[in-house]
């Protein structure tokens, strides 16, 4: 079925059916034999996990890409964010894929350029950009040609490189992507002013910067709802000693919540106190430990960690607006089920492990815990070197 004939009829039966399990829905071919409901069953299965991920999308007559097309593309909110880095006239998404990037960056600048190597993937987004009343322009090409057939810089170009390798595995090094981000530099910063790339959440930033020559002005560490969603780099055409780290808590309509900016070099310089537990507790969110500047958020909060390898922080007076989880500390525990019991005679929590030699399943095992309830604990390793359970309240 050509993208075209897309009629009213069909997503009549989608919007009627977009609740109904897919994998069923195909075996009725012979009730419905004038829909082609492989695929409008595959478009159901998109659209359901679309409908949290791309809510303004999923609510115009949009066709999605396959599943594994769409988990690999942005969030609504993620694509927001980057949208307000960039400003000027002209960009290009090297990578455009399911257009997500492409839509939200274009609103901010007048000439649009969409590119990518597949076929359907080109002809899905001029589609859905046509739907969207978007003024992108699209190009089926290699990175690389497209970049070669630019006569004038572009003030921005934007990558998100493919992070899965010939076996359809993850990968996570550049050079294992594509396109391949150090072979293509030069050519980058010959055709445009600024730079941006998207990583996986899982990659090492350090390793990365190194890979692309230091050539890294600043690094976005991208959160949403209590996870790290994306990375994102900023490249420079000049070296740079300290690129700058930022993590940023964003929200549903992709505004920054809380930020927190530091660099390696003053994390090296910075100094950190140890002691032992205090009236509270701080567990830094998931940004802010990938981020890894533990001694500038010790300094910055004026908190003390519990141990160098204990990514946790104690204070006798409440930072609030600490970029975390903030706990009351009720009592501290051996990791003794007849000794916790003393502090938690219900024996039922929600365990965290920081630090500690057990994995979770076997230290629940050792106690007899049940989850849940108002109670939070960590297991953890304290300056001294002792293994304790921290006994938690979060209603401050």
């Amino acid at each position: 079925m050509e993208l075209n004939d897309k009629n009213d009829k069909i997503w009549e039966f989608i919007k009627n059916h977009e609740q109904d399990n897919p994998a069923q829905l195909v075996l009725k071919q012979k009730l419905f034999p004038d829909l082609p409901l492989k695929e409008i069953a595959s478009q159901i299965a998109s659209r359901q996990k679309a409908k949290t991920k791309l809510p303004e999308w999923y609510a115009e007559k949009v066709w999605f890409p396959p599943k594994l097309s769409l988990e690999q593309c942005s969030s609504e909110p993620t694509a927001k964010f980057k949208a307000n880095l960039i400003s000027g006239h002209s960009f290009a998404d090297l990578t455009g894929g399911f257009g997500i990037d492409t839509f939200y960056l274009s609103q901010n600048l007048s000439k649009s350029h969409y590119v990518d190597q597949q076929e359907e993937l080109c002809e899905l987004a001029q589609y859905n950009f046509k739907v969207l009343n978007a003024n992108i322009e699209i190009h089926h090409s290699q990175s690389e040609e497209f970049l070669n057939s630019i006569q004038k810089p572009l003030d921005w170009i934007y990558l998100d490189p493919a992070r899965r390798g010939d076996r359809n595995q993850k990968v996570f090094l550049w050079e294992d992507c594509s396109p391949n981000l150090v072979e293509l530099l030069p050519l980058l910063f010959e055709k445009a002013k600024n730079i941006m790339v998207k990583a996986a959440p899982m990659q090492d930033i350090s390793r990365a910067i190194t890979e692309l020559e230091n050539k890294v002005k600043a690094v976005y560490i991208i959160e949403l709802k209590g996870e790290v969603k994306e990375l994102l780099y900023i490249l420079s055409k000049e070296m740079v000693k300290n690129p700058e780290i930022q993590t940023v808590q964003i929200s549903e309509n992709g505004i920054p919540i809380f930020s927190y900016r530091g660099d390696k070099s003053k994390e090296a310089e910075s100094s950190i106190d140890y002691e032992l537990p205090q009236q509270y507790l701080y567990e830094p969110s998931p940004a802010m430990m990938k981020a890894a500047l533990f001694k500038q958020l010790a300094q910055d909060f004026q908190l003390s960690k519990l141990h160098p390898n204990t990514h946790l922080f104690t204070s006798n007076e409440i930072k609030e607006d600490f970029p975390g989880r903030v706990f009351k500390i009720i009592g501290q525990s051996p990791v003794q089920k007849k000794e916790l019991k003393k502090h938690l005679p219900e024996m039922k929590a929600n365990l965290a492990s920081r630090n500690f030699p057990m994995p979770i399943a076997q230290l629940k095992k050792k106690l007899y815990l049940k989850d849940g309830g108002k109670h939070y604990l960590f297991a953890t390793t304290l300056k001294n070197e002792e293994k304790v359970v921290l006994i938690c309240k979060k209603d401050l």
